[in-house]
């Protein structure tokens, strides 16, 4: 049976603005780092650029980049900006706040960085428990938002990680590949009862 357009839930997903960690490459997850003066200004390009989206609301992780981002969103395209935890970055644990750099020689960095696997940094989250985090969290969002356009603001790895279940390829790290103010539109059909990944948009 072919797709009927209007039969789905769009979720707009967004990473947040630059951070001045972002800049050094150095490891967030659950901390916080503020947003640079070209993050707030990624933020708002972000919003001026969703203006013909017809947005329906916004959903932000609870983490300070994500909800600066989503509040300067919130502002410009008028709509209400809700917060959801389970959207928050994956949790790197005792790597948090190291510089990416340094842990190269870190046992089994490449799964960790540049795969989607069980394998996790000390105290932290494996790609594939944050990739089913994000997925319930996603799918519950479209299930109970029928024909709605939602954006959803959050980071990087956890995208990552989610396009992992969506046969995307993920064999890069979210800095290279999944840069901040980027947006992919991923439309939930009810009539397939699936995800579909339609487009990247691509933002500086």
């Amino acid at each position: 049976m072919p797709l009927i357009e209007h039969n789905k839930t769009r979720l707009l997903i967004a990473r947040h603005g630059e951070t001045y960690w972002n800049k050094e490459k150095r490891l967030q997850g659950h901390l916080n780092s503020e947003l640079t003066p070209h993050g707030n200004l990624q933020a708002e390009a972000l919003s001026m650029s969703l203006l013909s989206e017809s947005i329906d609301f916004i959903v932000s992780s609870p983490l300070k980049r994500a909800y600066a981002t989503a509040q300067q969103c919130s502002r410009h395209l008028n709509v209400e900006l809700l917060i959801n935890e389970q959207i928050k970055e994956r949790n790197f644990g005792e790597w948090q706040s190291l510089l990416f750099e340094s842990l190269k020689e870190e046992r089994f960095f490449s799964e960790i960085f540049f795969q989607v696997t069980e394998h996790l940094p000390p105290g932290g989250e494996s790609g594939k428990a944050c990739a089913q985090r994000m997925h319930s969290a996603l799918l519950t969002l479209a299930q109970n938002n029928y024909q709605k356009t939602i954006l959803v603001i959050t980071h990087g790895d956890a995208i990552r990680c989610f396009l992992d279940l969506l046969s995307e390829d993920s064999a890069c790290d979210a800095y290279s590949q999944y840069g901040n103010g980027r947006v992919f539109t991923i439309d939930y059909c009810f009539q397939n009862k699936h995800f579909i990944y339609e487009k990247i948009s691509n933002k500086d």
